[in-house]
């Protein structure tokens, strides 16, 4: 089934509380286009499953070839079902996608806190949940997809620059921060113009 943006955002509130929707909804619909069959096989094609059990059985043929493979919602990546305890079939149910990519987002931001602040913890974040670093989803244009989403929907003004992409140079990391309760921080929007940081 396909998703309109109001619809992830309400699976997004009551799957995955603990993210603001400003930050999960872009993200899905830039992942999938809020298709929960969605599937794309890393280093080969990308797919839509005709049901959920004909899109498990397609993963763990991918899977068993040696590859990873997107799914759902969110098109969280097979490497994580495992460590996240989750079955292929789990991973392609809406709300469990959503909570399993909140997870994801939620362990990115205590990293990127600790390298970055503000709008760039949060484009870190982003990079992080699509390449399991914090800098190659800026060059490799993912974390502008998803900030454009997000401005294209309204959930910002205009996309924040990112950084890196800001000069030539590396990206300048901040010191680290002091240990914090990560679970305590969400992203969201706190004003008409701005997506923020808050506790």
């Amino acid at each position: 089934m396909i998703h309109a943006i109001a619809a992830i955002t309400r699976l997004a509130q009551q799957c995955a509380p603990e993210i603001a929707t400003e930050a999960v909804v872009p993200l899905v619909v830039t992942e999938s286009g809020g298709d929960d069959l969605a599937i794309n096989i890393n280093k080969g094609p990308r797919v839509r499953a005709a049901s959920i059990p004909d899109g498990a059985a397609l993963v763990r043929r991918y899977m068993a070839a040696g590859y990873t493979v997107d799914v759902g919602l969110a098109q969280v990546n097979s490497a994580n079902f495992a460590r996240l305890g989750v079955s292929v079939e789990q991973a392609f149910d809406p709300c469990t996608n959503l909570r399993l990519a909140s997870s994801m987002l939620r362990a990115g931001y205590g990293l990127a806190i600790q390298h970055y602040t503000g709008l760039d913890a949060i484009s870190a974040t982003y990079s992080l949940y699509n390449t399991g670093t914090l800098t190659r989803g800026f060059r490799n244009g993912y974390v502008g997809r998803v900030w454009s989403t997000a401005s294209g929907m309204g959930t910002i003004q205009t996309p924040p620059p990112i950084p890196g992409l800001r000069s030539a140079a590396a990206p300048t990391a901040s010191p680290a921060e002091p240990a914090v309760d990560n679970d305590n921080w969400v992203v969201g929007q706190t004003a008409s113009n701005a997506v923020e940081v808050f506790k």
